[in-house]
């Protein structure tokens, strides 16, 4: 595939995220696929996830918000079988906090599918919204 192709699966799939739609996000993952997480600090932000456990992730976020989280992308920069992603996110928590991260991912392609995104972001963000819902933190 050409990286004009893979920008445009990441575009999107990104609208499948927007959309809080789960099959959609596995129709443009790769039944290998891993999700890295590479935020080390506090630890339950540092994970890796299987297509199984990432295509849902969205979701159960969104359901924690008013409305499902938006993803926004600022920027595509892509070079032989890698996209690498400037985004923001926004959200409105059922419990009146806002998620507002900027992050920036590298997709990996095979075959037209993404087979692995490792994302930057702003931890001490992630954990003032979500920590209260970790497992590690109840």
């Amino acid at each position: 595939m050409s990286i004009e192709n893979n920008k445009k699966v990441v575009q999107d799939y990104v609208a499948a995220i927007n959309r809080s739609d789960p099959a959609a996000i596995a129709s443009y993952l790769a039944d290998d696929f891993i999700f890295r997480s590479m935020l080390r600090r506090p630890k339950w932000l540092f994970f890796t996830w299987p297509k199984e456990k990432f295509i849902d992730a969205p979701a159960s976020m969104s359901s924690q918000m008013k409305s499902p989280i938006q993803m926004k992308i600022l920027n595509l920069i892509g070079e032989g079988d890698q996209v690498a992603v400037e985004a923001e996110s926004y959200g409105e928590m059922l419990n009146g906090k806002i998620y507002d991260n900027g992050y920036h991912f590298i997709f990996t392609f095979k075959d037209g599918k993404i087979t692995s995104v490792k994302e930057y972001s702003c931890s001490y963000t992630a954990n003032d919204v979500f920590g209260e819902f970790s497992e590690e933190n109840k």
